[in-house]
């Protein structure tokens, strides 16, 4: 009990609070991806394999960025992770809602994985580790599981499935674009309380 008001006042940090705005938006925007990828791609007449590979694909390239983090990660901020993130998700969503019949588009995209995902998350994690210290660090983590993706999740799967039967699946990444573009806003702002904070 006794923890629970520093949890609060850590959340009402305004850099802290867009930050969890930004994780909100930012997975948001890949529930496009998770959801419906699959099923925009069938409905546009590539296979079964080529959704496979591509699916395979993602996740090689995600494998690689952690394999490489260590060397990686220190080059940006945490916040500049997040906010490249958001923006490679609106070009990444927009592109494939675009030129989603153009398998060489897919498969450049694909590539794009490494930062709107994996770079995304370990940024997300050093900024709750460094915002949610000691004692607080499971709250922490529990709120970025919850807000982060099991509120976005149930959002995007019940707004997506939706858009998709009243404008097609290309409209629910034309959406992820969007959503990404105000995780990028998001995190812009947390960056900006936070450096205003040191």
């Amino acid at each position: 009990h006794e923890q629970s008001p520093p949890v609060l006042s850590v959340l009402r940090q305004p850099a802290v609070a867009w930050f969890f705005a930004s994780i909100f938006f930012t997975v948001l925007a890949h529930t496009s991806l998770y959801t419906f990828f699959s099923l925009y791609l069938d409905s546009l007449g590539h296979g079964k394999a080529t959704v496979g590979l591509l699916w395979a694909e993602a996740a090689m390239i995600e494998i690689a960025f952690f394999w490489w983090q260590g060397r990686l990660f220190p080059r940006l901020p945490a916040h500049a992770w997040l906010q490249l993130a958001a923006a490679l998700s609106v070009l990444r969503f927009a592109a494939t809602a675009a030129f989603g019949a153009h398998l060489w588009v897919l498969v450049l995209l694909q590539v794009l994985h490494a930062v709107t995902f994996a770079a995304q998350h370990a940024a997300c994690i050093a900024l709750v580790s460094r915002h949610f210290s000691g004692a607080l660090r499971g709250r922490g983590q529990a709120l970025y599981t919850v807000l982060g993706y099991g509120l976005s999740g149930v959002v995007g799967g019940v707004a997506g499935g939706w858009l998709s039967a009243q404008a097609g699946y290309a409209a629910v990444f034309w959406a992820a674009a969007v959503a990404a573009a105000a995780g990028w806003w998001c995190a812009t702002r947390s960056r900006q309380a936070d450096d205003a904070t040191v």
